[in-house]
C-alpha cells in the first residue's frame, strides 16, 4: 500500500484516532488527571490529527505536560460543581419523597452551566495561558456568545457518554472521535481569537 495513497490515510487517521483515544483513558485513569487529558486530547486532535504536525504520541505527551497545572485546577473545581449539583439534587429528591418536582430540577440546576462550559474549558486550556479564575471567565463568555455552539457540544457531549453508557465496549474508541468532532465547532471561534498570532508553525490558524 503506497504512503500517499487515500487508503493509507484515512487507515492512519482512523489509527491516530482511535489511539489518542486510549491514551486519554491511561492518562485518565487517576481520575484527578482527567482534565489534563482532556487537554492533551484536544490539543492531539486538532495539532496531529486534522493538522497533521508531529506524531501523535509526543503530540499527546507535551499537551498533557505542559496543562497539568492548570486544567487539574479546573478539573477539580469542576469536580466540586458537580458534587455540589448531586448534593443539590439528593436533597430535593429527599424532600420531595423521591418524586421529580421542580425543587428537584432547581436543585440541579448547576448542572446547566458544567454541560455547557466543559466543552471548552480544556480546549481552551489547551490553547491559551490564563489563570483557573480567567480561564472560567473567558470560557463563560465564549458559552454565551457561541450559545448555539455550546448547546450542540453538550449534546454531542452528552451522547457520547450515553453511547458509553450503552455499549461500553465501544468506549475507548470513543474520545478520540468526540474530540475531533468537538474541534470542527471550537476552531473557527479559536481561529478568530488568534488570527493575528505570529509563530514560527501557525497550525492553529489553518
Amino acid at each position: 500500500m503506497k504512503e500517499d495513497s487515500k487508503l493509507h490515510r484515512a487507515l492512519t487517521w482512523l489509527i491516530d484516532i482511535i489511539f489518542s483515544g486510549l491514551l486519554w483513558c491511561l492518562f485518565s485513569l487517576p481520575v484527578v488527571t482527567l482534565g489534563a487529558a482532556s487537554a492533551a486530547l484536544y490539543y492531539t486532535a486538532v495539532k496531529c490529527i486534522r493538522r497533521e504536525r508531529g506524531r501523535l504520541w509526543p503530540v499527546f505527551w507535551k499537551g498533557f505536560r505542559d496543562n497539568l497545572r492548570p486544567a487539574t485546577k479546573l478539573w477539580l473545581i469542576y469536580v466540586l460543581a458537580l458534587a455540589v449539583g448531586a448534593a443539590n439534587t439528593l436533597a430535593a429528591r429527599q424532600w420531595s419523597g423521591g418524586k421529580f418536582t421542580p425543587l428537584v430540577a432547581l436543585g440541579g440546576i448547576v448542572f446547566l452551566p458544567v454541560a455547557l462550559t466543559l466543552p471548552w474549558v480544556f480546549a481552551y486550556v489547551s490553547r491559551f495561558e490564563n489563570t483557573a479564575r480567567g480561564s472560567l471567565k473567558y470560557v463563560g463568555v465564549l458559552t454565551v456568545r457561541h450559545l448555539g455552539r455550546s448547546l450542540l457540544l453538550a449534546a454531542e457531549l452528552l451522547g457520547a457518554l450515553g453511547i458509553a453508557w450503552l455499549l461500553p465496549q465501544i468506549a475507548p474508541l470513543l474520545p478520540g472521535a468526540v474530540a475531533l468532532m468537538m474541534s470542527l465547532s471550537i476552531e473557527p471561534v479559536f481561529k478568530t481569537i488568534t488570527a493575528d498570532v505570529e509563530a514560527e508553525d501557525a497550525w492553529f490558524n489553518e
